[in-house]
């Protein structure tokens, strides 16, 4: 991780939280639309602290896009997605992606450096620096044959 990404503040979570509710999707670009939907119905159904879902939404819909677009070109295998729901506590929310693409731990990806300008800026590769931006927790694991990616919004311990 670089120095410009912040800390990473680690919060211990349970191997296997207790899931609340998960959705299945297609590895198609659209299905996105039904996790931001779902999502919606259960900010409402759980009373999610107010300010979480944005930066939440975001860094799912940033993953899911680069399982979709990367993990299964190659048509080897049939797709499997499925986002999970749970609370680790009552102030923070969490969304586990899971996929059976090749292995791929997006939390070791070191974020490209900022552009001093527009002209040299690099398109692409700012998903990760997002997520560490607005998530309180980032973590990966492959179990089982498949990634999977664990994103909590919730207050950051402060500096």
């Amino acid at each position: 991780m670089s120095q410009e990404d912040g800390p990473r503040v680690s919060m211990t979570l349970p191997h296997d939280p207790e899931i609340l509710s998960s959705i299945a999707i297609d590895a198609v670009v659209d299905d996105i639309a039904k996790v931001s939907i779902w999502m919606g119905e259960l900010e409402e159904e759980h009373d999610w602290p107010a300010p979480l879902r944005f930066g939440l939404e975001l860094s799912v819909e940033e993953a899911l896009a680069n399982v979709i677009t990367h993990a299964f070109e190659d048509g080897g295998s049939d797709p499997l997605i499925r986002v999970e729901y749970f609370r680790p506590a009552p102030e923070s929310v969490g969304m586990r992606i899971l996929d059976n693409g090749p292995p791929f731990d997006p939390t070791a990806v070191d974020s490209p450096h900022l552009a001093e300008d527009v002209e040299s800026a690099r398109i692409g590769g700012h998903g990760v620096r997002l997520m560490r931006h607005f998530l309180s927790h980032i973590g990966y694991v492959r179990r089982d044959g498949l990634n999977q990616l664990t994103l909590v919004a919730g207050p950051k311990a402060q500096d």
